[in-house]
């Protein structure tokens, strides 16, 4: 695909199962998102499922990133962390699509739209100290380094932004969100 390409983040649905369960099953993506394990496909409904409910809450939710044609390229999930006003970025890519900002224009995208929605303060994303490229989108993305952190393949490192932090240079684009208007959050 070239780099200009246009994409769009839309609301994962039921239909997105098998794409999905599809995509994590990659040994590049699994490599450090599921701890080196493929997710079976009733974990990838829980997931879809957990996507919908948290998108109920504005600017949170599961986002699946395609082209127009409906080439599924990745996801980006947004979900309530575990201290109040805080959430958690997880970002997933096919890896012909690796390289391209993509991940860092799908986080961006959904984190401006969570931080209008009023209901977080800070973001937090983390990735396995030898997912070099994961770390370098969460710098991309304006993230400062917040803490070590241990996982099941080992150490890691977790990263955050704060509503009030300075935007990133250069600024991601951002996304359209299917349904979405250029007045509403995104």
């Amino acid at each position: 695909m070239a780099c200009g390409e246009k994409w769009l983040l839309r609301q994962v649905s039921n239909d997105d199962i098998e794409r999905l369960h599809a995509l994590v099953g990659v040994p590049e993506v699994f490599r450090y998102l599921t701890d080196g394990v493929p997710l079976p496909h009733w974990q990838v409904e829980q997931w879809i499922e957990l996507g919908q409910k948290h998108a109920a809450v504005d600017g949170m939710g599961l986002w699946m990133l395609e082209n127009p044609r409906g080439v599924l390229a990745g996801g980006v999930e947004l979900k309530m962390g575990s201290q109040p006003g805080s959430a958690e970025l997880t970002y997933l890519l096919q890896p012909q699509f690796w390289g391209q900002g993509l991940a860092t224009r799908m986080s961006w995208t959904v984190m401006q739209r969570a931080f209008k929605a009023g209901h977080v303060a800070q973001i937090v994303a983390g990735a396995d100290e030898p997912n070099a490229a994961s770390i370098r989108v969460m710098r991309r993305l304006g993230m400062r380094f917040l803490r070590t952190v241990q996982y099941p393949l080992g150490p890691g490192v977790e990263y955050v932004y704060r509503r009030d932090d300075p935007v990133p240079m250069p600024l991601p684009a951002m996304i359209p969100v299917v349904g979405e208007t250029a007045e509403s959050p995104g």
